[in-house]
Parts: structure tokens; C-alpha cells; sequence
């Protein structure tokens, strides 16, 4: 009876997960200030009624929400039909064509779709949409049921929006969508050419003259996209790519993200300049300082040539020489980890400053016993892939080396934390030589570090793999899972701790457990707007009590095999409820 009770648990548990949004994709993935735009959202298990979306931040308000309809095969004569419309449109007639006579061509039998029997209302967006879903054939290894939906999304963005990356989520009745980010611009924006159908001339390269500027598309497979850039000779360009940011972990690709490259031709075909990574990231960022003036070809491409409609990228052109720090390119929060509270904490910071230099830092031990050495390079951004050795007061070789860590629970959107040495050994009374290196011997102005050293103490650290929750107020609880990451040989209980609004069931985390599924349950009995909360957690250690931030993040598959999670910035919560708007706590 017991084992049927936990299936039935962990299978509401389960549907409850799955009923959730998925937002896949945003095209385009950002805004300029001062401007109204329609996006495309693909994903999954978007509510058919009740649908809505929010973008964190001040200044951009959604306006509109609507479903594409769903495009089902069509038959020949339909298809004709249907595509000599869709040639009269591009001509400039948007009268419809008389139907077919033949008694073959069953028209009583044609199937039907809200957009087909209106084409000479549509828009060119939509009218694009429509071409593509009749003139690409459908291809299963690229069909995925977590791009099955769009929406068309309507948003604005004030004057005064202040421009940097914002949360995009959607939600309904059935939940809330994990985040995708958004970029409010100060730049404008040029989205690549609507789809063509084979039969009509490809439209031009879209042509880039005024600087700076944001150009949007999409990668479909086997794509390049095109670009003009109308240049003069010795003014130096950047061009700096979002890609992989946007969507940091594929499930179902290998290698599990969009990885652009960059190519610029001069006006007689040639390669002028080419970039692939920015440091380890893969997002490319591309300096050009053109030889001749000209219009010349800007192309991007997956690195792989492979392509899916959450291929998505932006990439912004500015006059001059701006390289991009690699500390600085992420979209979404990267919490630093903290040394335990209220322990002495040696701290050293540095640069390795070019290749093949060595960096050296003393340390006087007073006090024998074991010590934590922990380096924070790339989990902070540096492209440092460092070594440390340490030596010991009689010299000779080191008493310990620490390189790569081995990481329990993936966290962040450039997994790469376990590049960096962290580690424990025992020190005596005496001066000790602290050697950092980079384990390829490269060196540069961004390959810093910060090491920290330390006594080992009891600490913890709490992490959720959900974000956003949207639950009727009837039921008034979501799932989640929460991750307890233990250091300092800390083993006891964790407490979640309850607020004025809301609470965990179970609220306890039992010692020596890391991973445990919990549900949020709101106080509040009617209908609430989305709120932005942070929660806290509480464990007694030393006879203290220490609390810490609870971490919202949302758990991802990268191609396959690896679970991260991907932080975002607060929680966010949705009380939903039919028409009963009413404020009430129990």
C-alpha cells in the first residue's frame, strides 16, 4: 500500500512538472528602447486560455497575446490553391482566388486553419509563418515537441526602459514558464529577411549603414545568414554575439548549445576576418578594421551547421574598438560562493599578465592544521584555467597541487567552475609559497583570479531546480526540488524557512540528505499578480543559527547526459484562481 501511495505521489509530482510552460525560444530576443515589437515564442504546453507573459524590470509592458494555429497537412489541390493566394499577395492583390471546379479536388474535404481562410488580412509576418509551414517539408529529426507551440507577443518598451538583460516567462493556469532573457536595447534593431518561398528571388542581405545597431535572426539547418555592412576604410567595428547565452543548455542537441561563428567577406568574395570563441565562451566577438571602404558580407553560421528555430541570435555593431570582457558577457546571475561565516579568510588577488608567467603569493601559517585553498577564476568569468602549487617553508617540491575540482551539482550558465582549484591540506606553523599558473601557460589582462584561503568550517549552501511557480488558488501548492550543497563537514538538518505568504512542506531537510522534493504553499486564497520573493533557509551550527539565501534556479539537460542548474534572479510567483479576486489570508 505504501509503494502505491509513492507512485501516485511521485506521479502527480511528475504531471505537475511537465503541465508547466516551456518557453524554447524568443525572436526576436530583444527590444530597442522607446519601440513596440511582436515576437515569436516557441515552446510547450502553452495554455490556450488565460495565456500571459511578464518581463521582469520596469519599462516593457506585454500588450497582446495570440496563438499561431496549429498547420496540418494539405492536400494538392489545397496546396495550390492556397500558394497561388499567397503568389497574388506578393504582388500587391490580396483577392482571394476563385476555388477549383474540378469535382477532384474534393474542396468539401479541404482542412481547415483560422489563418488560411483570411490570408489576404494577414501581415507579412504572419503571411511568412504560413509560407514556411507550407513550404518546408517537416523533417522528424528536427521536430521537437518542446517547440511545438508559438505565440505572438506584443511588447513595448518605454523611453526610458533601462537597457541590459531582462526575465521573459509565460503563464497560465497550468503554471509558469522557467525564464529566457530579454535585452532592452538603446540601439535599434534589424531583423534579418522574412522567409521566401524556393519559387521567388531570395530578398537581399539586409544592409547595416547606421551605427550602433542590433541585427536579429534565426539559424535553420544547413543555414548561413547574411548581412551588408557598408564600411570605411581604417574605422574599426565590433561585433559582439549573444547566442549561446540565450539558451545555455540543450537537451536534445550535441553539444548541447548553439555555438556561432563569424565571417566577414570583402566585396569581392574574400575572407577578411573570422571568429569563433570569446576566450572559452562561444559566443564570438569579432574587431574589424576594413582595408578599403565597401560593402562588405557579414555571415554567421552554427559552427556545426546545424539549425533549429531556437538557433536564435543578436548581435550588436558598434563604431570602434570594443573587446569584450569575458567576466562580463553572462545573461544571468553568477552567485559568487562565500567562505563561512565569521571565519579569518587570507585572500589574494592577481593577474596573470601574458603567457608563461607564473604568479607568487606568501602565506604565514600561525596556527597548524587543515587548511581549504579555494581560487575563483572561472566561475567568476576570468579565462584563467589555473594550477596551484603550494611550498613549504623548507622548499624543495610542493606540498600539495591543486588543478581541476570535481562538482557535485552543475551550477551557472558557463559550466566551467571546474576548472578551478579547490582543495584541502594540512599546513604547518611557517611561510608558505603560493605558485598560480595557467595550465595551457596562457596569460593576459583578464586571466585574474581571487584565492581564498581558510579553516575549514561548517557551511551550506541551498539551491532549487524551479524558479517560477503560477498554481490555482484552490490547490495553493507547486513542486519543486531543492539541493543542498554541504561543506566543512556539515551533515546536520536544514530548515526552509516560512514567511509572512508562504511555506514548505516538508520544511525540513533531514541530516545527511542532499536532495529532496518539496512543495511551495501560498497563504493567500484568491487571485495574485506575479511577485518577485526571495526565501531563506536556516541550519544550527556551532549552536548557532546560520541562514542563508535560498538560490532560485531552473534545471536543465545539456545533450543527453548532464543536469545544471541555471540561476535566475529571484523567484517568481503566480496565484491563480477563476474570478475570485479577493485578498485573503487564511
Amino acid at each position: 500500500m505504501k509503494r502505491v501511495l509513492a507512485l501516485a505521489l511521485l506521479c502527480t509530482w511528475v504531471a505537475a512538472q511537465a503541465a508547466d510552460p516551456y518557453v524554447g525560444y524568443i525572436y526576436p530576443c530583444g527590444i530597442q528602447a522607446g519601440t513596440t515589437n511582436r515576437l515569436i515564442v516557441g515552446g510547450q504546453a502553452f495554455p490556450r486560455k488565460g495565456c500571459e507573459a511578464v518581463v521582469s524590470g520596469e519599462g516593457v509592458k506585454v500588450l497582446s497575446i495570440q496563438m499561431v494555429p496549429y498547420f496540418p497537412t494539405l492536400s494538392a489541390p489545397q496546396f495550390r490553391y492556397l500558394a497561388k493566394w499567397l503568389d497574388g499577395i506578393a504582388k500587391g492583390d490580396r483577392t482571394a482566388p476563385p476555388l477549383p471546379t474540378d469535382p477532384k479536388a474534393h474542396v468539401d474535404e479541404w482542412r481547415s486553419n483560422s489563418w488560411w481562410q483570411v490570408l489576404g488580412t494577414l501581415d507579412p509576418q504572419k503571411i511568412s509563418i504560413v509560407e514556411r509551414a507550407m513550404y518546408i517539408r517537416r523533417n522528424p529529426l528536427q521536430t521537437t515537441p518542446s517547440l511545438g507551440q508559438r505565440l505572438l507577443v506584443t511588447v513595448a518598451a518605454a523611453p526610458d526602459a533601462k537597457p541590459g538583460a531582462r526575465e521573459f516567462r509565460v503563464f497560465g493556469p497550468n503554471g509558469m514558464s522557467a525564464p529566457r532573457p530579454f535585452i532592452v536595447t538603446a540601439a535599434p534593431h534589424e531583423e534579418e529577411a522574412l522567409y521566401a518561398p524556393p519559387h521567388r528571388p531570395l530578398p537581399p542581405a539586409p544592409a547595416v549603414t547606421n551605427l550602433p545597431c542590433v541585427l536579429d535572426g534565426q539559424i535553420m539547418p544547413g543555414q548561413t545568414d547574411k548581412w551588408t555592412l557598408r564600411l570605411q576604410k581604417g574605422r574599426t567595428i565590433t561585433l559582439r554575439t549573444v547566442a549561446r547565452e540565450l539558451q545555455p543548455y540543450i537537451g536534445d542537441a550535441v553539444p548541447g548549445f548553439f555555438n556561432p561563428a563569424l565571417r566577414i567577406l570583402n566585396p569581392k568574395g574574400g575572407e577578411e576576418a573570422f571568429a569563433d570563441d570569446n576566450f572559452y565562451h562561444p559566443d564570438p566577438v569579432l574587431v574589424f578594421t576594413p582595408p578599403k571602404d565597401g560593402d562588405y558580407t557579414l555571415e554567421i553560421h552554427d559552427l556545426l551547421y546545424r539549425g533549429r528555430a531556437d538557433f536564435v541570435y543578436s548581435i550588436t555593431v558598434e563604431a570602434g574598438a570594443h573587446p569584450v570582457d569575458p567576466r562580463r558577457v553572462s545573461l544571468w546571475p553568477n552567485p559568487v560562493p562565500q567562505t563561512p561565516p565569521g571565519v579569518p579568510c587570507s585572500t589574494f588577488k592577481g593577474v596573470v599578465p601574458c603567457a608563461g608567467v607564473e604568479c607568487e603569493h606568501v602565506l604565514e601559517v600561525k596556527e597548524p592544521g587543515e587548511y581549504v585553498f579555494d581560487l575563483l577564476a572561472r566561475r567568476v568569468g576570468s579565462p584563467l584555467d589555473a594550477r596551484l602549487s603550494v611550498f613549504g617553508p623548507a622548499g624543495g617540491k610542493p606540498v600539495a597541487v591543486f588543478t581541476d575540482t570535481t562538482n557535485l551539482v552543475f551550477r551557472g550558465s558557463l559550466i566551467q567552475g571546474e576548472c578551478d582549484p579547490v582543495g584541502t591540506c594540512r599546513l604547518e606553523v611557517g611561510t608558505y609559497r603560493l605558485r598560480i599558473e595557467d595550465e595551457a601557460g596562457k596569460g593576459g589582462p583578464e586571466w585574474s583570479y581571487v584565492l581564498r584561503v581558510y579553516r575549514p568550517a561548517p557551511s551550506f549552501e541551498v539551491w532549487t531546480g524551479k524558479s517560477s511557480f503560477a498554481f490555482r488558488a484552490k490547490s495553493r501548492s507547486a513542486p519543486m526540488k531543492v539541493f543542498v550543497l554541504r561543506g566543512g563537514g556539515f551533515d546536520g538538518p536544514v530548515v526552509l524557512d516560512e514567511t509572512l505568504d508562504f511555506y514548505f512542506q516538508p520544511s525540513v531537510i533531514p541530516a545527511g540528505t542532499n536532495t529532496v522534493k518539496v512543495a511551495l504553499v501560498s497563504k493567500w486564497r484568491g487571485t495574485q499578480p506575479v511577485q518577485e520573493l526571495q526565501f531563506t533557509a536556516s541550519a544550527q551550527i556551532g549552536g548557532c543559527t546560520q541562514t542563508v539565501r535560498i538560490q532560485p534556479a531552473d534545471e536543465y539537460n545539456q545533450a543527453f547526459a548532464w543536469d545544471h542548474l541555471l540561476p535566475t534572479h529571484a523567484f517568481n510567483v503566480h496565484v491563480w484562481t477563476n474570478g475570485n479576486n479577493k485578498e485573503k489570508r487564511k
